[in-house]
C-alpha cells in the first residue's frame, strides 16, 4: 500500500543518442519492427523497492525523448530519494559520466547501474569499472535474484548505506546471485501499474495497453551467436500460482496485452501444461505473446497455449539451409517447421520468423534462398536481421580469431559487424532492403494486413510499421 509520505525511488531508462535503442542493441530506424516497450528488468525490480518501503517511480528517457538536462529538470520536480537506471555496453563510458553529474546535481543521492551481461561475463573489466567509478553505489547484474530490498531503506538517513570508500575487484553492493536451478523461484511482485503508457506497443500488438513479464529464465542451447543464453546455464523458472496472480493484477490495471520475455517459452513441458491449464481457467481478456523454438510447439503445445490466450509466437528460423542451423543449435528440418507454421495457421495463431541474413560464408544465393524461405512459411511477421558478431558471445570470439570481425561496426543490425568471404556491405545493406520489401510490400501481405485492421490502433501501427519498412 502507497503512504501519502512515501518516499520514491526512480528506475530509468535514461538518454540516448541518435536513436539508440538500449534494450534490444540496435537502431531503431534500422531495425525489421517498430516496436518500444519497458525493460523487463526495470520491471522485474520495481517491486523489489515496494517492498524495501519505497514507492517505485519510472521514467523512460528515451520514449520521452528526454536530454540529460531535462532529465535532471524533471527528477528535481518529482523528487527521489535514489535511482537505479539501465546501462548499455557500447555507450557506457558515456553514461556513465552523466550519471556521475546527475548524482552530484541531486545531492549526491544513491545511483547504481544494472549491468548487462556483458559486464557479468567479463569480470576484469567490471572491476575495473567499479574501481574507476566509486561514485557508482552498486552495480545490479541478476534481476530475478539479488539483494536489493535489504540495502534501501527509507528514511532521513537511507543514503548512508550506499556510500562505500572503495570496491575490491569481487565485492559488489548486489551481488551475482547465487542461482537456485529448478521451479518455484519466487521474486516481489513487480509493479507494472507505473509501466503503463499508451505510446508502448509491440510489432505485432492488436491493442494497447501492453507489458512485458518473465516466467522462465536462462536458455539450455549454446546458439554461437546469442548474448541471453549466456546468463544463466539452465533453466529457473518463476512459482506458477505467483506469475498467474501477477497477470490477474495486469489485466485487472487494464492491460490487454502481455509478451513474455522468456527465451524460449514452454520448454519444460509439464510446468508449461500446468502453466497454461491454470491461465486458461482464469478466462482473462488479456492476449499475450511470446518466442520460442519449433522443436517445443507440438501440436498439443500450440492447442494449450491458444486455449489459454496466446495470439502470436516468434519463431527463431535464421537460415534456409539446414546445415547453417545445425551449425547454430538448430537441429531442425525444412519440413518440421514448415509444419508448425501451419499448424499456428489453422489455429490462428500469428507467426514472427526471426531471419538471420549474411552469415560471413554465406553467398548471395545463400542470402536469397534465405528470403525465400522466409516468405514461403507464410509468416505474419519477419525480422530480418544483418548477423552480427554481438559483444561477449561466442560468435565475436570466433569471428575475432578468425579475422573477420569488424571492430568499426556500430552494431546496427541492418549494416553488420563483419567481413563477409562473398559480399561486400553495400551488397548486404540492399539484399537486406530488398528481403523487407519484397515480405511487406507483397500484394497478399498487404492485402492481408488492411483486413485485419480492427481499430485506430491497428491502423496507427500499421502505418508506423509501414512507414519503419521504407527508411
Amino acid at each position: 500500500m502507497q503512504l501519502p509520505d512515501q518516499q520514491s525511488f526512480l528506475l530509468l531508462d535514461p538518454p540516448s543518442a541518435s536513436d539508440f535503442c538500449r534494450r534490444a542493441s540496435l537502431r531503431e530506424k534500422d531495425s525489421a519492427h517498430d516496436a518500444h516497450f519497458p525493460s523487463i528488468d526495470l520491471i522485474l525490480l520495481s517491486g523489489a523497492i515496494r517492498d524495501a518501503g519505497f514507492r517505485p517511480h519510472y521514467i523512460d528517457a528515451q520514449l520521452d525523448r528526454l536530454t540529460w538536462s531535462q532529465l535532471l529538470d524533471r527528477i528535481r520536480k518529482e523528487g527521489v530519494q535514489g535511482i537505479i537506471s539501465l546501462l548499455s555496453s557500447s555507450q557506457l563510458e558515456e553514461e556513465l559520466a552523466h550519471l556521475k553529474e546527475l548524482k552530484a546535481s541531486l545531492g549526491g543521492i544513491p545511483v547504481y547501474g544494472v549491468g548487462t551481461i556483458v559486464l557479468l561475463k567479463d569480470k576484469p573489466r567490471l572491476a575495473r569499472i567499479l574501481q574507476d567509478h566509486q561514485w557508482l553505489d552498486g552495480m545490479i547484474l541478476n534481476t530475478a535474484e539479488n539483494n536489493l530490498g535489504e540495502l534501501i531503506t527509507p528514511g532521513s538517513d537511507s543514503v548512508a548505506p550506499f556510500n562505500i570508500a572503495k570496491y575490491e575487484a569481487t565485492q559488489l553492493m548486489v551481488p551475482e546471485a547465487k542461482v537456485r536451478y529448478g521451479d518455484g523461484l519466487r521474486i516481489s511482485r513487480p509493479e507494472h501499474d507505473i509501466f503503463r503508457d499508451g505510446r508502448y506497443c509491440f510489432p505485432q500488438s492488436k491493442r494497447g495497453p501492453v507489458t512485458c513479464v518473465q516466467w522462465a529464465f536462462g536458455c539450455p542451447f549454446r546458439c554461437e551467436f546469442c548474448i541471453d543464453n549466456q546468463l544463466y546455464k539452465k533453466m529457473l523458472y518463476r512459482d506458477v500460482n505467483d506469475v498467474i496472480e501477477e497477470l490477474v493484477e495486469i489485466d485487472r490495471l487494464g492491460f490487454r496485452e502481455v509478451y513474455f520475455k522468456d527465451l524460449t517459452f514452454g520448454l519444460h513441458r509439464g510446468l508449461a501444461e500446468e502453466f497454461l491449464a491454470k491461465l486458461a481457467n482464469r478466462k482473462l481478456g488479456l492476449k499475450w505473446l511470446c518466442t520460442t523454438r519449433v522443436d517445443v510447439a507440438t501440436r498439443d503445445m500450440l492447442e494449450l497455449m491458444k486455449e489459454a490466450g496466446c495470439y502470436g509466437i516468434e519463431f527463431g528460423v535464421e537460415h534456409a539451409h539446414e546445415s547453417k542451423r545445425r551449425m547454430l543449435d538448430k537441429k531442425i528440418t525444412d519440413e518440421k517447421i514448415a509444419e508448425v507454421f501451419a499448424d499456428c495457421r489453422r489455429l490462428r495463431i500469428e507467426t514472427t520468423a526471426f531471419i538471420m541474413l549474411a552469415f560471413e560464408d554465406d553467398t548471395e544465393q545463400d542470402v536469397r534462398d534465405t528470403i525465400r524461405f522466409a516468405r514461403s512459411l507464410r509468416p505474419n511477421y519477419v525480422s530480418f536481421n544483418v548477423v552480427n558478431a554481438l559483444p561477449g558471445t561466442p560468435y565475436e570470439e570466433r569471428a575475432r580469431k578468425e579475422g573477420f570481425l569488424r571492430e568499426e561496426s556500430d552494431l546496427a543490425f541492418a549494416a553488420g559487424n563483419i567481413r563477409h568471404t562473398h559480399l561486400n556491405p553495400a551488397q548486404v545493406e540492399k539484399l537486406r532492403r530488398q528481403a523487407m520489401r519484397s515480405f511487406y510490400f507483397s500484394p497478399r501481405v498487404v492485402f492481408q494486413r488492411l483486413l485485419d485492421v480492427r481499430s485506430f490502433f491497428e491502423l496507427r501501427k500499421l502505418v508506423r510499421l509501414g512507414l519503419a519498412t521504407m527508411g
